[in-house]
């Protein structure tokens, strides 16, 4: 009996919330799967139960348990909120976007839910009062997160309501060459070259980890770069916090796609020594295609269709482009799928549970923001994804646990080139498919 009442004490919503917060999330999902069996009409505990799996990188299952309280009168507003966040991750962002509103109308004293709301508002306006009352919050609040709402307040500021990356010509079709980024004998990755205003050209790594467009700010001041405002990176190398600029370029175009006012983030530093790229391109700028990444023939291809996609999911948190893949013997988990890393990469956290993992030497790994502190090489590893299968070359392992607070789901790593390189990658933003396909295929 006193057992049972234990149990029962240690898994109460309030508890699973502050596991969650405190980064415990297999904690948190244990004990939310227990508080909901225990509890199946109770729509607090299916919230709860929402929020774990969401943090655990399940966000297909945190849909699918949260959906009975999207049409429930007196839902807890967290699950109302957590299910907005899993309908934007799938892809549905409008009926996302709902539901975050509703959330914040129903509870606007709940940090949690300001901070999360925020990018869901009809306006930068409400945005901007949705960000400045979740600082207001002041103490117990994740600095990272206030920082950031800091620099999401002095960009919206800055913008007002100005509409970004607005398509001026948008063809059914558009091909684009690929070109390697040669390096140690191998592709470090693939190239397309863009324009700006006065016939500017720049080229860019396509590097579909990124979370938009990125450049080093010499490159685009020709091209008639408007500066706005300084923010904060999360996530990147160096202390994990990199200062950076925001600017608007006042055209881009990528062949026969073209756009007006752009929003850009700038850097003084390179993001290549010798100079060879000037930034990095997120495949967000493509929405609305189905994109075909031919990284055999190089070449990309950009389509308009209504067809059916084949291939597995992925999910869009905070930008991510995230799917299920693993290491032989590891589990499945979220990685971020990234044409922009040579090598694929694990979260230490995750590496520890593939047997065979070997932790080895100390790894130079430069990213956006510098070198990653703390990285590792890992060998006697293979990943897996979609039927592809690496040759079992060494990978890199990263703490990855400030990225995963701050995208609120588990990242266990990335794949990188050493397992997509000379692939063919289609990629469809409408569906939020992604496939590779055979060689017989293409």
């Amino acid at each position: 009996m006193l057992a049972a009442i234990l149990l029962a004490a240690a898994a109460t919503a309030t508890d699973v919330r502050a596991a969650i917060a405190a980064d415990r999330w297999e904690e948190a999902l244990t004990s939310a799967r227990e508080l909901a069996a225990a509890n199946p009409d109770d729509p607090d505990a299916t919230a709860v139960l929402g929020e774990a799996l969401y943090r655990a990188g399940r966000i297909d299952e945190a849909a699918a348990a949260l959906a009975p309280l999207a049409g429930r009168e007196g839902a807890p507003p967290r699950g109302i909120a957590q299910l907005g966040l899993a309908w934007a991750a799938q892809g549905k962002d409008a009926d996302g976007a709902k539901l975050l509103r509703r959330a914040a109308q129903e509870a606007p004293e709940d940090p949690w839910i300001l901070f999360n709301a925020s990018g869901a508002t009809e306006t930068r306006a409400a945005a901007i009062a949705m960000l400045e009352a979740y600082i207001a919050k002041g103490p117990g609040e994740d600095p990272d997160r206030i920082e950031s709402a800091r620099g999401t307040i002095r960009l919206y500021r800055a913008l007002g309501e100005r509409e970004i990356w607005v398509g001026t010509t948008r063809p059914d079709r558009v091909e684009l060459p690929l070109k390697p980024l040669l390096g140690e004998g191998a592709s470090r990755g693939w190239v397309l070259e863009a324009t700006l205003a006065r016939g500017k050209k720049v080229r860019l790594l396509l590097d579909s980890g990124s979370t938009g467009l990125f450049v080093v700010e010499r490159a685009v001041a020709k091209g008639g770069l408007q500066p706005l405002s300084e923010e904060t990176v999360f996530a990147g190398g160096g202390s994990g916090r990199t200062r950076s600029g925001r600017g608007i370029l006042p055209s881009i175009a990528f062949g026969g796609l073209s756009f007006r006012d752009a929003l850009v983030t700038t850097t003084t530093e390179e993001f290549d020594p010798q100079g060879r790229i000037h930034g990095v391109l997120g495949l967000s700028v493509f929405s609305g295609y189905r994109a075909t990444l031919d990284l055999a023939k190089g070449r990309l291809v950009l389509e308009k269709t209504e067809a059916v996609a084949d291939g597995a999911p992925y999910w869009s948190v905070s930008g991510q482009m995230l799917v299920t893949a693993g290491a032989a013997g590891g589990g499945d988990g979220l990685f971020l799928f990234d044409t922009g890393a040579t090598r694929s990469s694990l979260g230490l956290s995750y590496a520890k549970r593939v047997p065979g993992a070997q932790i080895a030497d100390a790894a130079t790994v430069r990213t956006y923001g510098g070198t990653v502190a703390g990285a590792t090489t890992i060998r006697g590893v293979r990943m897996r994804f979609a039927g592809l299968e690496s040759r079992g070359d060494a990978v890199t392992g990263a703490d990855m646990t400030q990225r995963s607070r701050l995208g609120g789901v588990e990242i266990s790593g990335f794949l990188g080139l050493d397992l997509l390189d000379g692939k063919t990658i289609v990629v469809d933003t409408r569906q939020h498919r992604v496939a590779i396909l055979a060689p017989a295929a293409r």
